[in-house]
């Protein structure tokens, strides 16, 4: 799965001729525009197949998807709890300074001295900026990413934090 990012999760059937509702697993919702090809990923089966989208909505926080093949009710029910999963060259560049979750999630941490923090895991979206959870040897930090706070963050490698006073 390394060449795969997982955009969203299938959480339900929706009506009796195979749509699914999908719940997005990424904090860049441009991944769903004009989406035709995706896969779908069966942990349980070790295994990944392209599925074409005919129709995807917007509906609430999650997508009513309509999938080539899956035209009823019962072929849906089988793709419930399923990933969407996308190739990661096919994900929408991003400008300087943003990041997708999966590039921040399990990241080392680091303050400005070379203290290491933690780990990244779990990032918190509150409306105004993320914040990353650090869990460390001396607990649990939360680090808003602002730029007050982040002094150099290396993608899927490591983040430099400047700790703030109250933190």
């Amino acid at each position: 799965m390394s060449e795969y990012i997982v955009i969203g999760k299938i959480t339900r059937t929706h009506g009796l001729f195979g749509n699914v509702k999908v719940f997005p697993m990424t904090n860049v919702k441009e991944v769903f525009s004009n989406l035709k090809q995706v896969f779908i990923q069966d942990e349980a089966r070790n295994g990944i197949y392209r599925v074409t989208v005919q129709k995807m909505k917007k509906v609430g926080k999650e997508y009513l998807v309509k999938i080539e093949g899956i035209d009823s009710l019962e072929k849906a029910k089988k793709i419930v709890g399923l990933q969407l999963a996308i190739r990661l060259e096919d994900l929408p560049k991003l400008k300087t300074g943003e990041y997708y979750f999966y590039q921040l999630l399990n990241v080392e941490v680091y303050d400005e001295q070379g203290k290491r923090l933690g780990k990244v895991v779990d990032i918190i979206e509150t409306g105004s900026n993320d914040v990353a959870v650090v869990k460390g040897d001396s607990g649990e930090i939360l680090i808003p990413m602002i730029k007050e706070c982040v002094v150099e963050f290396e993608p899927q490698k490591k983040l430099v934090v400047r700790l703030l006073e109250w933190m």
